[in-house]
């Protein structure tokens, strides 16, 4: 578990995963020094990972049924894909649940449940449009003040299904060492790219502006004491889906919605302190009476958040690993 300062971090970084050290003392009132090596002693230790991610096509989430004892492999499947961005096993009607950005370039038969071990039935549920990402995902930690006073750009960040035209070799080194490390200087870019920091700067910035990669800080739900996370799939009359998304998106419980095509209209990922406080995110919630038909999954585990791999609950060591 986070303590309440490692909390306050966290949240900093969310709402600007770049944000310095000194930058975030000040807001939090606190020492530099401090915030420094707390926020340092969370990236090492990867209880939070700054990341980027590149989105590009239509995304889709594809939720399945799995052969019986076959859950764990058939996450695993889905995980390593490169072109999924999180993936995690289910308890429910449906085994496991991924969400996967599909080049037009991509086969058709990239998703088929044919060719993903373990799978006996898959759905896929285009995106038409995101109401929350998890860059604009927030733990509570922080008052609207600090929030406002750390958040120089927009609050979240939709990718938009477009696809994004040459790079030059600079920018793809820019791209390949966000995917790793959020936080990576200018100056490091800079030399692993053979060129000026200036020249960085200018194509990072570029990159940005374009969305060929978003920047997201990343940090397991149950650190900051929510343990229960639920993914619901909701039937919305056509009329409704605007509001029903919009009014759960505004809700800090809510990790991401986005609307869907299928036979479920909104998804959403809530995450709340355990199942009595699901129940009465359930029940209480105005939007609620607008919705047809509601499914709950329960999320058993996650091997993979924000396009960085996770080590699943009892994995062994050599699993690969991004957040603890």
């Amino acid at each position: 578990m986070l303590d309440e300062l490692e909390l306050r971090i966290t949240e900093a970084l969310q709402c600007d995963p770049r944000a310095s050290w000194r930058r975030i003392a000040r807001v939090l009132g606190e020492h530099e020094r401090l915030i420094a090596r707390r926020g340092t002693a969370l990236l090492e230790s990867r209880r939070v990972v700054v990341a980027g991610i590149r989105p590009e096509g239509q995304s889709t989430v594809v939720r399945g049924i799995c052969h019986p004892g076959a859950r764990l492999t058939t996450a695993e499947a889905l995980a390593m894909r490169p072109d999924s961005t999180f993936t995690y096993v289910l308890s429910g009607a449906f085994d496991v649940v991924a969400e996967v950005f599909r080049s037009p370039r991509s086969p058709s038969y990239s998703l088929d449940a044919s060719i993903t071990p373990g799978l006996s039935r898959a759905e896929t549920l285009p995106i038409l449009r995101y109401f929350r990402t998890i860059r604009g995902w927030r733990l509570g930690a922080l008052t609207d003040a600090e929030i406002r006073a750390l958040t120089s750009g927009p609050a979240d960040v939709f990718p938009d299904g477009s696809c994004h035209g040459p790079e030059t070799d600079v920018d793809r080194v820019i791209l390949d060492a966000l995917t790793v490390d959020g936080r990576m200087s200018h100056e490091e870019m800079a030399r692993r790219a053979g060129v000026s920091e200036s020249t960085v700067r200018r194509r990072f910035d570029l990159l940005l502006e374009d969305d060929r990669v978003n920047i997201r800080a990343l940090v397991e739900p149950g650190a900051a004491g929510l343990h229960t996370e639920a993914l619901l799939w909701m039937r919305v009359p056509p009329h409704r889906i605007e509001q029903v998304a919009t009014e759960i998106a505004a809700d800090r419980r809510a990790r991401y919605v986005a609307a869907v095509a299928g036979a479920c209209q909104v998804v959403a990922d809530i995450t709340v302190t355990d199942p009595p406080a699901l129940y009465r995110f359930l029940t209480e919630s105005p939007w609620a009476r607008h919705v047809g038909a509601l499914d709950v999954s329960m999320v058993a585990g996650a091997r993979k958040r924000g396009g960085q791999l996770l080590r699943m609950p009892g994995a062994t060591e050599d699993q690969p690993v991004a957040l603890s």
